[in-house]
């Protein structure tokens, strides 16, 4: 900065730009108050359905968090030209300052130009030369402040404008300084990583700054693709740093990657092209060490990366499989064994595919997109493919085999890929609870369940042969009771869209291949206890609902106008042929030639409380419209629950107690005594119900619950007696 720039400065218009922020960041803040409280909250009682659900519905969550995040960004830049303002005006005063007081001892300062100046005595003053070295030193430094501060803060500013292309960054910094430290640190760190040496600080520095949208850009930009790979290549190798750092680097690098895909800026889009490009390639042209893809995809185990970064990533990944494999037909991956790409575990890390699989897990929007496209890009009305990425992952890929320490043979690729498929078919990430208001599924979400279980069906051994999928998919399928029990009910021109109700898509299942697909989960003990559990809670949550004698008539059975009869018996009746088909698969399980321990299917249903504690509430299934109301003290006098957190939590007693006789609730024990257990469950969710509501029905909801139950077993029963009748025959 030119000396007479910053001593002639008024900084009139970076005084009111500081002012028109600070009253932008006002609004704004009002705005995204307002947005919250009328926007989301209307959203979310809102029953959304067809065009509404898939594209309205989005719209809204997503036009709320843009004025969230128009907010932050609004703030940031209010705090950097406020800091930068003040930085400078500081400045200034201190120049002219030092130019008075120069001119006090006879000593002229002249702007030279192109930020030099001159310093020397007036025509016949006698300076000593110390003193002129003096005041020479402290004006160079005040320029030199002065042109940091200005420079840093326009970095700052470009770099967060380039978060976003076209919506708004969510990055926050209280002050210029904050800004240009995460900027300078992230250069750093991208020198830290090109030294083996510096694990250990680098691994600070990345910790330090986890969550930090600007460091993390500034760090991939800065170490590059080519980089970034042959850094990992050789910190994860036998020569790298000890196995506690490799740890720790591998997840702060993961996270920190992510963090920086979320960035639009040029210099971002050309590291996600050129990683991409490598990705087929030998890392550092050594013939025989790991290839891009398998280096990377290490890199993307822990974090939310960028979606579409992800969705091109996998393009490119699943062509090079297939390219490799034959479509399928062979292991492609075979490399050295002696680098463990992931020293995290379980697996080696040497399948490309297992570490891609875990990031869509954590991204449930890029899961659907990737699944229901194929190797030519996502699925468009100009491009429907016949063979989806999730035929092809889930049907027709050879996984390739990894063993653990002791020599066992893993499945974590396809374990993680049961976790992708659940996550995007649910739109929650994997290992997260259900969130209070998850949105409605959309057509994308319930196409790919619908795919899901036709291939179960038409082939169970795909589920069968691979139990440790089963805990995903039973928490994927909890989400879709309402489809499952439409489909079931085999109904679909009568009155069982009012029993059910859905909001949002619906996933188009016949009453055949829904049965097939529970007697399958049912021979798993965690996807036996998912689905019993979120069936028992969903059921509960109907009663409740159609006991509400403030629901509206057009929502409510006709049946139901001035008895609740039917209603209570159906919900009954096909939660009972629910769980009965579940029943029959675990007995299959128990009995067949699986022989599977009885007590593993009590101890998954003691296990699930973890799972359905998050969904408590919330009408586990996603598209029912309402929430359990509260009822207080309806069972032993407790705070105000929901009538499905009480029926539960009476499950999980009851299985607590009844375990220690070996006996499980649900969960063990012949058909009848299995059906009994049902039975008590349905008639005390129907009893909480009507006294939570008041009914004038109590007295009679316990028998319209046991009459339900009775006959849904018996078409459980039945059910799987065409099954198996079926499968003989195709056999």
């Amino acid at each position: 900065m030119d000396l007479e720039a910053l001593r002639d400065a008024k900084f009139k218009a970076l005084g009111e730009a500081v002012t028109d922020w600070r009253q932008m960041r006002d609004k704004l803040k009002t705005l995204a108050s307002d947005a919250r409280r009328e926007l989301r909250t209307r959203a979310d009682r809102a029953n959304w359905k067809g065009v509404n659900s898939d594209v309205t519905r989005p719209f809204i969550d997503k036009t709320v968090g843009e004025i969230e995040d128009a907010r932050t960004q609004a703030e940031t830049i209010h705090n950097i030209l406020k800091d930068t303002c003040a930085e400078l005006t500081r400045y200034r005063d201190s120049l002219e300052f030092k130019l008075l007081e120069a001119d006090a001892q006879h000593i002229r300062v002249r702007d030279t130009g192109n930020g030099s100046f001159e310093v020397r005595a007036k025509d016949g003053a006698d300076v000593p030369l110390p003193t002129l070295d003096r005041f020479r030193d402290d004006i160079a430094d005040l320029l030199k402040k002065a042109t940091t501060s200005d420079h840093s803060a326009k970095e700052a500013l470009c770099a967060l404008v380039d978060q976003s292309k076209y919506g708004f960054s969510d990055a926050r910094y209280k002050d210029r300084d904050e800004a240009a430290k995460a900027l300078r640190e992230g250069e750093r760190a991208a020198a830290l990583a090109k030294d083996p040496t510096k694990a250990d600080e680098l691994n600070r520095l990345l910790k330090k700054h986890r969550g930090d949208s600007l460091f993390a850009e500034r760090f991939a930009t800065k170490l590059g693709p080519d980089g970034t790979l042959a850094f990992w290549a050789g910190a994860s190798g036998p020569d790298g740093p000890e196995p506690a750092v490799q740890k720790a680097l591998q997840k702060n690098i993961s996270t920190t990657l992510a963090l920086a895909t979320q960035s639009d800026s040029p210099a971002m889009e050309r590291w996600e092209r050129n990683l991409i490009k490598a990705g087929p390639g030998a890392v550092g042209g050594e013939p025989g060490g790991p290839v891009g893809f398998q280096v990377m995809s290490n890199l993307m185990r822990t974090g939310d990366y960028d979606d579409t970064f992800l969705n091109k990533y996998g393009t490119a990944l699943v062509a090079e499989d297939r390219r490799r494999s034959h479509n399928g037909e062979d292991p492609g991956w075979d490399t050295d064994s002696s680098h463990g790409l992931n020293p995290n575990g379980p697996d080696g890390g040497l399948d490309p595919m297992t570490g891609y699989m875990k990031a869509l897990a954590h991204s449930p929007d890029a899961a659907t997109e990737f699944l229901n496209g194929d190797h030519e890009g996502p699925r468009s009305p100009s491009h429907t493919p016949d063979r989806t990425n999730f035929d092809y992952l889930f049907k027709d890929r050879e996984w390739p085999k990894d063993y653990g320490p002791g020599g066992e043979e893993l499945h974590t690729g396809k374990n993680y890929l049961a976790q992708a498929i659940a996550a995007g078919a649910t739109g929650t990430p994997a290992g997260e609870p259900i969130p209070k208001n998850l949105p409605p599924h959309t057509e994308d979400q319930a196409r790919l369940f619908e795919d899901v279980v036709k291939t179960v069906s038409k082939d169970n051994k795909q589920l069968a042969d691979n139990g440790y999928m089963s805990d995903s998919f039973g928490k994927m399928t909890a989400h879709y009771l309402p489809d499952i029990n439409r489909a079931l009910a085999n109904d679909p021109l009568g009155d069982t869209p009012k029993l059910y109700p859905i909001s949002g898509a619906q996933a188009d299942l016949s009453k055949r291949d829904a049965t097939r697909f529970l007697f399958t989960l049912g021979q798993n003990p965690e996807g036996y206890a998912m689905v019993q559990l979120g069936q028992k809670q969903y059921a509960a949550n109907l009663m409740d609902y159609h006991l509400n004698p403030d629901l509206p008539a057009d929502q409510r059975l006709i049946q139901t106008s001035d008895s609740p009869q039917e209603a209570v018996r159906r919900i009954a009746e096909q939660s009972g042929q629910v769980g009965g088909t579940l029943a029959a698969g675990r007995e299959e399980a128990v009995l067949g030639k699986a022989k599977e321990d009885d007590e593993s299917f009590t101890h998954s249903l003691a296990q699930g409380k973890n799972f359905v504690s998050g969904a408590i509430g919330t009408g586990i299934g996603v598209g029912t419209s309402f929430v359990g109301s509260p009822a207080v003290g309806a069972a032993t006098g407790a705070t105000a629950s929901t009538v499905s957190s009480m029926v539960l939590e009476e499950i999980f007693e009851a299985n607590e107690t009844k375990n220690q006789e070996n006996v499980g609730y649900i969960a063990g024990g012949k058909w009848e005594s299995t059906q009994d257990d049902h039975s008590e469950i349905h008639q005390r969710a129907a009893i909480l119900a009507a006294r939570a509501h008041k009914s004038p029905y109590e007295a009679d909801v316990a028998d319209w619950a046991q009459d339900g139950t009775g006959d849904g077993f018996q078409r459980a029963h039945s059910d799987v007696e065409e099954m198996t009748r079926d499968i003989r025959t195709d056999g």
